[in-house]
């Protein structure tokens, strides 16, 4: 018998191997691609278990506007009873339509018009910013270490626990921050036009998803640009800054202005004024807690719903009013930066902090540090930290801890190159994490008041029939578990929540869906249930 031959092919099958691996490295926009589709595919395989239900009152504010768009609207007309439809970051005068931004709510409809349910414009987002943070990455960093940084993000185990189950974003904005802060590099090297339309590009994504931390991004990145124009014009570089004003600035500042003009027309549809955002709408009307640490909260608005006054009094302002000591501002922010960094580094990606004093005497990290530090002073003067708020700074986050890991791998050998195996231990744990988050994910038992509040939904959905659900509380009602959203369009969907009013005014409303099958719910129950309303 022949035992050489498999000892000759297997250089040519290792070669193999190494050549289909060492493809994205050498063709960029294959491991942009690669990327992409694996958070796309681990997005996927996570929801696969169980199609995640809202749950947080931002997500049901999300679908809406998902359900408006993919209808073909920027808005719905207000419901002659809206005042039984009142609910949390919902607005219904002058309009009906969610309090947020467009772009999150557009990515949801996406996801229902191509693949039949809002989750996929969830797994999109997902991708977008994993491939987007590779993007940005080889525009700072070797082609290998920018893979290594996008799959980073596109093999995170929380960024999928959390962001790619829910439906409130996070990923669009890092998608947006990745764009700028590639784009920079890029520009300032060798200025083309379609690194100036993504830069303008991320800049419009952020606007539309989380404004107040794009703004902070946009000037960390405009006075890096402005700087450089500077440079070439003082620097007697004419060639050069006429190319930069003809493939930068043009053509930047054109999309800027097609996206703003957009964004306004989105808010005179809405609120009936191009400058004024539905977000302030929704605050002038129902806030309550100030936007910013040094501002007063407002005067106490009229609510018609003991939950929603609740809500603004308890929860919503407890942040806000705890952090008006030194003391109690610096507790709050000190955990909520703790839950912050749990969320992006967990364990794993710390270690390549380890390597800090070279990672801040880096030239190259130079302006991702001076952002980093700006961008946290702007989130230490809001009540609220949360992951997502810093979302859009994260893809400067990830650019640290790849340069981090290549000082790992760089250290010099003592007999053993132990910081090559250090991160490679960093990669490997970041990676064994995904299938450990997923089998928790599995055995996760459906219970909660959203799971209930589902079950119900699709009794009413499978009952012949169109049904109005009238939702009860009892006096230790959570607000947080909240049960009255509905579609966009409210006469013509399958089910109607609603909260009641009193005995006339929900009799209105009965005769108003008079060819409904009318409900009662008691939303605190241990196991809720359908009672039957009797004709009055």
């Amino acid at each position: 018998m022949n035992t050489s031959a498999p000892d000759a092919d297997a250089p040519q099958t290792v070669a193999f191997w190494r050549r289909w691996l060492d493809a994205p490295i050498q063709h960029r926009p294959l491991a942009v691609l690669t990327c992409g589709l694996i958070a796309l595919a681990v997005a996927a395989i996570f929801s696969a278990v169980r199609i995640p239900v809202p749950h947080v009152h931002d997500e049901f504010s999300y679908l809406l506007a998902a359900d408006t768009f993919a209808k073909g609207r920027l808005a719905n007309p207000t419901h002659p009873h809206w005042q039984h439809f009142e609910t949390f970051h919902v607005i219904h005068q002058p309009t009906y339509a969610s309090k947020y931004q467009p772009g999150q709510g557009a990515m949801l409809a996406l996801g229902s018009l191509v693949g039949g349910h809002p989750i996929v414009g969830v797994w999109l987002c997902t991708a977008l910013a994993a491939a987007a943070v590779c993007w940005m990455l080889q525009g700072w960093v070797p082609g290998r270490w920018a893979l290594v940084g996008g799959l980073l993000v596109a093999l995170h185990a929380i960024i999928h626990a959390q962001w790619s189950l829910s439906y409130w974003g996070g990923a669009l904005p890092m998608a947006g921050g990745a764009l700028m802060f590639g784009a920079l590099p890029r520009i300032k090297r060798d200025t083309h036009v379609k690194d100036a339309l993504l830069l303008a590009a991320g800049a419009l994504l952020l606007v539309a998803t989380r404004p107040y931390e794009g703004f902070v991004v946009g000037v960390c990145v405009s006075v890096a640009l402005i700087a450089w124009l500077v440079r070439l014009l003082v620097g007697h570089k004419g060639p050069k800054f006429r190319v930069a004003l003809l493939q930068f600035v043009v053509p930047a500042t054109a999309l800027l202005a097609i996206g703003l003009v957009a964004l306004g027309y989105y808010n005179m549809k809405i609120t009936g004024d191009p400058l004024r955002m539905p977000y302030q709408v929704h605050e002038a009307t129902y806030g309550f807690s100030p936007l910013f640490l040094w501002q007063e909260p407002r005067p106490l608005p009229e609510y018609r719903h003991e939950v929603m006054r609740d809500f603004q009094t308890g929860w919503a302002i407890e942040d806000y009013q705890q952090q008006q000591t030194f003391t109690g501002w610096l507790t709050s922010k000190g955990t909520g930066l703790v839950r912050v960094g749990w969320f992006y580094l967990w364990v794993a990606l710390c270690i390549p902090l380890l390597m800090l004093p070279q990672l801040l005497r880096s030239r190259r990290l130079r302006f991702a540090w001076l952002t980093l530090a700006l961008f946290l002073a702007a989130q230490l003067m809001v009540p609220w930290t949360y992951a997502h708020y810093f979302a859009p700074a994260a893809p400067l986050l990830f650019l640290v801890i790849v340069q981090g890991l290549r000082y790992l791998n760089a250290l010099p050998r003592a007999g053993h190159n132990w910081g090559r195996l250090v991160a490679l231990t960093v990669i490997a744990l970041h990676v064994i994490a995904l299938p450990l988050t997923f089998l928790h994910h599995l055995n996760g038992q459906p219970e909660d008041w959203q799971w209930q509040r589902a079950q119900l939904a699709s009794q009413l959905e499978n009952t012949p029939g169109q049904h109005l659900v009238f939702v009860h509380y009892g006096p230790d009602h959570n607000s947080h578990a909240e049960w009255v959203y509905n579609r966009a369009d409210i006469d013509g969907a399958k089910i109607v929540w609603a909260r009641e009013l009193g005995p006339e005014r929900d009799q209105a409303l009965i005769e108003y869906f008079s060819e409904r099958n009318v409900w009662r719910v008691e939303g605190d129950e241990e196991t809720p249930g359908l009672v039957t309303v009797p004709d009055k």
